[in-house]
């Protein structure tokens, strides 16, 4: 695990100093965090220089960086933003990279656990960045060259140029660009560089109000929302988009500013090098079309790309039940919508251990346990595994889903600002109920597709979409539960702004707790029945439900919604 220091700290032989990143085992990551000795590398905070200032979390950023083989460059790109950024999700397009540059992306994105988009040619960079907002998930955007190096700490200092008035574009300090950014004293020498020597560059401060260039563009959201994006059809191959879209944020009242004290190294013009298409000629052709884009009173541009859906992380723990692991697993992979299937193995016994371990599938990752460590070590393993994903989803080893779950709950999901959302099923609730309906209607409701969506404060632990960029904090342990309750309460926590619901347009079923499956009177594993109830000292299914709790609970949500759902009963 990659953690940022508070403190000197030594571990082994390596001395560690405050504001350096050390990627040490997670036993002790955690140790140290637990502490007050590290701090969790994705985590935003901004340290400076010797002395440790913690200052204002910035928004999470996603950083696109399109790739067109100069692989030797990228490579320095891509580590110094691992090395050097917080708080961000990364999408890498490759935009028709040869064989070496694919297969160097694949291994550093499943290192990584990027967003990767594989264009079978070269789209152009207009292009190639729409795909990347289509992706995004942030409210801002920052389009970085391949062939730049990131410094200590640059995304939080060039955020701050979103602090200034009416602020929609923003970008660092260089060696090589066009406008008021680059500081040419270091333009003849920026090939000879080093990393260290780079990191030491510095800029200057302050944030001047002009033209930024587009070799580290970044953009709020709202002038997405306001322009559209990158205009393809004027440039195709790339030079003058971001001149065009400056140009039209600045018709829709945006400023654009230079961070000074923020640095971005550019080697300049690489991609454009291996393609031996010659930068000036391109960039002579597209201004002479930016000038007559300008009798055009027209500045929305729709993204109109084709972006194929990001698969979505699947997590699965499994304990022992063989039979039942095995449907869980083939219902999994019966799945319409792209997917990756996490299983942790909590110490299951030696037949179900080696049954994961032959499953051939390349959307199946295997994580084995020697020993069961309850649910909260996995789950929170899992999203800070895949904490660049939108979306997550959750399924028991005793549950068999429908081949159509994934897709139709992240369409409820995309419709409705929900934390969690999970497939309908014989419900385990703390109510006495002989069916769904008697639960359901006393919630808030919303018709959508093939079903409803009925709201509340959180939804179970299967078969369920999870909106991940919304979790900020682990899952807290609770002694005595292992987990479960902890899990449900940090969506009760969140429900306010993000409440979760059950969806009825899938179904899936539960296979062996007698509470949760209504066509078994008689558990296939008692003892695992009597594990859940000791955690769960309450039991299921005995309660009498308290209609008036539910009922303010509808009414809260009503008022929180307002006609931000359709139609309501």
């Amino acid at each position: 695990m990659k953690v940022i220091l508070n403190k000197k700290k030594n571990y082994l032989h390596q001395k560690y100093q405050p504001g350096e990143t050390a990627d040490i085992p997670d036993n002790i990551a955690r140790r140290w965090i637990d502490r007050g000795i590290a701090y969790y590398f994705n985590s935003g905070i901004y340290y400076e220089a010797n002395k440790i200032n913690k200052l204002k979390l910035h928004d999470r950023v996603s950083i696109v960086i399109l790739v067109k083989d100069a692989l030797v460059y990228f490579k320095k790109c891509l580590e110094s933003v691992i090395t050097y950024t917080n708080n961000y999700e990364l999408i890498v397009i490759d935009n028709g990279s040869k064989a070496e540059t694919k297969k160097y992306l694949k291994e550093q994105q499943e290192r990584y656990e990027f967003t990767l988009i594989t264009n079978k040619e070269n789209k152009g960079f207009s292009y190639g960045c729409n795909q990347g907002i289509k992706a995004s998930t942030c409210d801002y955007i920052c389009f970085l060259n391949s062939d730049t190096v990131a410094t200590p700490h640059w995304l939080s200092k060039l955020m701050q140029g979103f602090t200034m008035p009416d602020a929609g574009i923003v970008g660092p300090s260089t060696c090589f660009s066009g406008g008021k950014q680059m500081l040419p004293w270091f333009k003849s020498k920026r090939m000879r560089m080093s990393q260290e020597q780079i990191n030491s560059i510095n800029p200057g401060t302050g944030i001047v109000e002009t033209e930024i260039y587009g070799f580290c563009y970044t953009v709020a959201r709202k002038v997405i929302d306001d322009i559209g994006v990158f205009d393809v059809a004027r440039y195709p191959i790339g030079s003058a988009e971001e001149k065009d879209f400056s140009w039209r944020a600045d018709k829709a009242g945006y400023k654009s500013y230079w961070v000074k004290d923020c640095y971005v190294h550019h080697f300049g013009n690489k991609s454009f090098e291996e393609m031996k298409v010659d930068p000036l000629s391109i960039r002579r052709k597209n201004d002479i079309a930016f000038i007559e884009r300008k009798s055009d009173s027209n500045i929305y541009i729709e993204n109109t790309v084709n972006t194929p859906e990001p698969a979505i992380p699947i997590l699965m723990i499994v304990l022992d039940r063989l039979e039942y692991t095995k449907q869980a697993v083939e219902a999994v992979l019966k799945t319409d919508y792209p997917f990756k299937l996490f299983i942790f193995n909590n110490g299951s016994d030696k037949e179900t251990t080696n049954y994961i371990n032959k499953l051939e599938d390349s959307r199946i990752e295997i994580h084995n346990s020697s020993e069961n460590l309850g649910l909260t070590i996995p789950m929170n393993m899992f999203f800070d595994k895949f904490k660049n994903s939108q979306y997550v989803a959750k399924v028991d080893n005793d549950t068999v889903v429908r081949r159509d779950w994934l897709g139709k709950l992240k369409k409820v999901m995309d419709k409705f600002p929900l934390f969690t959302v999970q497939s309908d099923h014989f419900l385990a609730m703390p109510f006495a109920i002989e069916n769904n309906d008697e639960f359901y209607k006393h919630l808030l409701g919303a018709k959508f597709g093939d079903g409803m969506v009925y709201f509340f404060k959180n939804s179970g632990g299967t078969g369920q979409l999870i909106r991940r960029n919304v979790i900020d904090a682990p899952i807290p342990t609770l002694k005595g539960k292992g987990g479960l309750s902890g899990w449900c309460n940090m969506q009760v926590a969140k429900y306010k702004q993000y409440p979760s619901a059950f969806y009825t347009g899938t179904w899936i079923d539960r296979l062996d707790q007698t509470d949760t499956n209504k066509y078994k009177e008689i558990s296939d594993y008692p003892d695992y029945d009597k594990m859940i109830k000791k955690m769960r000292p309450w039991g299921l299914g005995y309660a009498a439900m308290n209609i008036s709790e539910l009922t303010k609970l509808k009414n809260e949500l009503k008022v929180w919604y307002g006609d931000k759902v359709g139609s309501l009963h």
